[in-house]
């Protein structure tokens, strides 16, 4: 019996063929993926395999010449590990097509990266000459150096090999010196989406019909084609207003691939953004998939609590502080006496047992010990690195991580590599935008289009008919697909639709997927219906505010002033524009406590500059916004100049009340200033502040002028000897705009006094009230209390 050993692009595509043949009473081939079969058909003689640490440092070392800055890459260890990936994808597709690093040079036919070219290739140069001083093996040097395991491939018996996408010219190179010494068949079918790889055959001399699936006898560059097998796939296409929306979406269709008949092991969800198995985990609450890129360990409690205690040294502003405090400060001590120590001074397994001991999973902690074992060896080379940066390149290589999913789902998620050579009854595909849709190759980066066709590296088109190949493959081979993508302002979907001959239809309504997604449990709803009570507003003060939420909306008063129910605060470090009125409020109160009036615009500045620092933090952001305020402030001091040309300051801040027939009412005065009329009574302004005409004054609802009126007439006596109440004094009162520098008195003074006190009237005779939720969904859209009304907009 013959031996034959097949070639499979992926592992999964393996795990899907033998699936296929369990039930076959028969000897299963010998399945091997390209990668696989290229390390144990290869060897290169005295060289030993360089592991990824090694393969960095000496980069680096050969870095080490003068223009090498001119590809903006720093040549600190911290930076260069983050960026030398893109040097190795790019040294590694030179060697997979055969491409001589030199011949740049020529396919750069304006010389647009000349200067580029000629640091690469020197940077090359420096890199083999210290692999082959210490006798390591990089990939990038095997078609070099290369000699083939004879008796290994001899041992394969015959070879097959599913062509599903591109084989370099590395690759096809060894299978050609392969079909000398064994039987290799490739299997190949050519489409509108790889020409390329037609071509590549056709240049080997083996002729390929277009739309025919081919059996190559690679020896004799003989082909044998034969019709495409035919598929009738059911495909639809919908947006969604809501990315997350798409977790209800992937729900809703295994729901109908099942109903029709589909298994749920040959139902696929592809992801071509993968970080959206993150959010599809946190809904899968029966535990129906199985993730192929399992769980990332980005979302650790190792990383969270190392990334917390990192965050908080280096920042220590109100988030990072409160996010410590959540998390676990006790950790945060011990490593800020040595953060910004030399990591060699330091212990650094000692820092990081630390984190590890608070990890619970046993799969992580493990995945992380192993980690430290290999990192500890590139450590001598940190000479010089503090103790931060060390950390922060072990968390980096420990957030590229992931453990196996062993939840056992039977729905597999995966990404788009991931489905080569390998048929699903039912696809369902998301995230099929523009911006993602397709995907960006790293590999892009150091040259243009026209310069990678001319020296024959596949160009940015071709790798998108790659992908438009994997995608028309995955459909192809299916019964029912189903696929979503996110319609909003800033999203369109991919042009890859078009291309591929589908069309969008809204089937569902996102209120629908929402419902789907967020829809476990009904809610208690704890004031449903009507709230209603005696409630006697006579018996306490009421204040400005108060009566505005009151005429606003009844519910929310009640929530507010009877239930007393006070929103959550969420520590930040960029204060809210209220907060920074407030700290205004208290540096003028201050300023002008010390003294009642000033001649001197600098020294006021200086005055309120001092107060203000007493009320705000010292980080760079409190110092940055004091220094805002104060130039915003400038028109507001040459202002005050002119009024302290006839006025004075005589209060700040007074809480005062009043009595208005049955009510009492009570306030803060902001200022007061005795003017040779009377007084001005002044409400200072950061932000908007509201204005009343004679045509919109009957829906008035705020009435803080008026309250300080009717506060400073009563209690004038008592604020100033100055002002004697026996002679007849006028009251005015204003807005004064701390931005503009200007005071916007209020012109419907008299007429909003009668409203007030019409509204104070009936308010204390009020009994019995209902207190009903306001008919104006416009004042629900910021309200605190909109999820206790269930008024979600």
């Amino acid at each position: 019996m013959c031996r034959q050993t097949t070639i499979l692009p992926t592992s999964r595509a393996i795990r899907s063929r033998i699936f296929e043949l369990k039930s076959e009473n028969r000897f299963l081939p010998a399945y091997i993926t390209m990668s696989e079969f290229l390390q144990r058909a290869l060897y290169v003689d005295g060289y030993i395999k360089a592991d990824d640490d090694t393969r960095t440092l000496l980069l680096l070392e050969a870095s080490d010449f003068k223009n090498f800055h001119a590809l903006q890459i720093e040549r600190n260890f911290f930076t260069f590990m983050q960026n030398s990936s893109y040097l190795f994808r790019f040294f590694e597709e030179l060697s997979g097509e055969l491409v001589e690093i030199g011949n740049l040079e020529q396919a750069d036919t304006y010389g647009d990266y000349q200067e580029h070219i000629e640091i690469l290739r020197e940077l090359y140069g420096r890199y083999e000459k210290i692999c082959d001083e210490n006798r390591i093996a990089d990939p990038i040097f095997l078609p070099k150096r290369y000699r083939l395991n004879r008796a290994y491939i001899k041992g394969l018996g015959e070879i097959e090999y599913t062509i599903e996408g591109y084989i370099t010219n590395f690759e096809m190179k060894i299978l050609l010196e392969c079909a000398e010494l064994i039987p290799v068949t490739l299997y190949f079918e050519a489409g509108r989406f790889n020409k390329k790889m037609q071509e590549k055959l056709s240049s080997y001399g083996i002729p390929v019909e277009k739309d025919k699936r081919h059996r190559i006898d690679l020896k004799n560059r003989r082909s044998m084609p034969e019709d495409l097998p035919s598929f009738r796939t059911e495909i639809v296409c919908e947006p969604l207003g809501e990315r997350l929306l798409q977790a209800a979406f992937i729900k809703q269709k295994v729901y109908e691939f099942i109903e029709s008949g589909i298994a749920p092991e040959q139902i696929a969800v592809v992801l071509p953004d993968e970080n959206f198995a993150h959010h599809l985990r946190r809904f899968d609450i029966e535990n129906n998939f199985n993730f192929a890129m399992g769980f990332s360990l980005s979302k650790s409690v190792f990383v969270e609590k190392i990334t917390a205690v990192m965050d908080y040294i280096d920042n220590p502003g109100i988030e990072n502080s409160a996010r410590l405090k959540r998390i676990g400060a006790e950790l945060a001590e011990s490593v800020a006496k040595v953060y910004k120590a030399d990591v060699e001074t330091c212990n650094f397994s000692d820092a990081i047992n630390l984190f590890l001991g608070k990890e619970p999973s046993e799969a992580v902690r493990e995945v992380i010990k192993e980690e430290l074992f290999h990192f500890e060896k590139i450590l001598p080379s940190l000479a010089g690195v503090t103790l931060k940066s060390a950390l922060y390149l072990f968390v980096n290589r420990i957030k590229s991580k992931s453990i196996d999913d062993i939840r056992g789902g039977k729905i597999t998620v995966l990404g788009l590599l991931e489905t080569r050579a390998v048929e699903y009854r039912g696809v369902i595909v998301v995230d099929f935008n523009e911006n993602i849709v397709p995907r960006k190759s790293e590999k892009d980066l150091f040259l243009n289009s026209s310069t990678r066709l001319k020296a024959g590296l596949p160009s940015t088109k071709e790798r998108e008919s790659l992908q438009k190949l994997y995608y028309s493959n995955l459909f192809r081979r299916a019964e029912k697909v189903a696929i979503s993508y996110v319609e909003s302002a800033d999203t369109v979907p991919s042009r890859f639709l078009t291309q591929l001959g589908i069309s969008a239809s809204r089937r569902y309504d996102d209120t629908q997927y929402a419902d789907l997604l967020f829809t476990k449990k009904e809610r208690k709803r704890h004031y449903d219906g009507v709230v209603e009570m005696e409630y006697d507003f006579a018996s306490r003060p009421i204040s400005a505010t108060a009566l505005r939420t009151f005429l606003t909306c009844k519910r929310k008063f009640y929530y507010r002033y009877i239930e007393m129910l006070k929103p959550h605060e969420i520590a930040k470090d960029m204060p809210e524009e209220h907060e920074i009125g407030t700290a205004l409020h208290y540096a003028l109160r201050d300023t002008y406590r010390l003294q009642s009036r000033y001649a001197d615009k600098e020294i006021l500045k200086h005055a309120v500059s001092d107060a203000l620092q007493r009320y705000s933090g010292n980080t760079p952001l409190d110092r940055y916004l004091n220094k805002l305020w104060l130039r915003r402030l400038d028109a507001f001091f040459d202002f005050e100049m002119k009024r302290f040309e006839k006025a004075e300051v005589i209060a700040c801040e007074e809480n005062l009340k009043a009595k208005v027939g049955e009510m009492t009412i009570t306030g803060q005065i902001d200022r007061i200033d005795l003017v040779a009329e009377g007084l001005e009574v002044l409400d200072y302004k950061s932000g908007n502040y509201p204005l009343y005409t004679a045509r919109t004054v009957g829906g008035a609802t705020d009435f803080q002028l008026e309250f300080y009126y009717l506060l400073a007439e009563q209690n004038s006596a008592a604020l100033h000897p100055k002002f004697i109440t026996a002679n007849p004094k006028s009251i005015r009162c204003g807005y004064y705009d701390l931005k503009d520098g200007t005071v916007k008195y209020e012109e419907l003074l008299d007429v909003k006094l009668k409203m007030l006190e019409g509204h104070l009237k009936e308010m204390s005779r009020a009994g019995r009230l209902r207190f009903d939720m306001t008919g104006s969904l416009g004042a629900c859209r910021y309200c605190e209390y909109i999820h206790l009304c269930h008024r979600e907009l």
